[in-house]
């Protein structure tokens, strides 16, 4: 008998959850004409704009917390506009792979790419006018027509 009172209780809640369940399904797929709302149309108006605040900055001539006097550095040029500055110098395009060196030696081998091409240099070598002057685990240090430049590993 307790069966049957409890079928009897949980039969219709059963029937009640599958029937809100397929009602959801069906207005989700047949909805109804939804009315938009009216949109009422008012007049926009931009806020207003304040000018921007200008100023300008004048130049310090005494520092305030040291109260040194600043002095401007002076070129020394000719005067005539020609620069007297060295030549610049075109380096080859140089990449720096890494050492190969042994435990007991102290004579390491330093893996160079110069203009696509790899080479192994120790230092004080030169190839193609570009001398290994020092290297380490991190970067080299080579030398192209006087000028001494420094290349990190890749």
């Amino acid at each position: 008998m307790k069966n049957k009172k409890n079928i009897k209780i949980l039969v219709p809640i059963v029937i009640i959850i599958w029937g809100v369940l397929l009602y959801k399904i069906y207005e989700a797929f047949n909805p109804e004409d939804s009315t938009i709302p009216q949109t009422i149309a008012t007049n926009f108006t931009a806020p207003k704009t304040q000018k921007k605040d200008t100023f300008s900055l004048l130049p310090v001539g005494q520092d305030p917390f040291l109260g040194t006097m600043y002095s401007k550095a002076k070129s020394k040029g000719s005067g005539n506009g020609a620069s007297t500055s060295k030549e610049n110098i075109v380096w080859p395009t140089i990449s720096y792979f890494g050492i190969v060196s042994d435990k007991n030696s102290k004579s390491s081998v330093f893996i160079i790419e110069i203009n696509g091409q790899q080479h192994l240099l120790k230092r004080g070598d030169i190839i193609e006018e570009i001398e290994l002057i020092r290297g380490g685990k991190e970067k080299v240090k080579l030398r192209y027509q006087g000028k001494t430049k420094e290349f990190p590993i890749l």
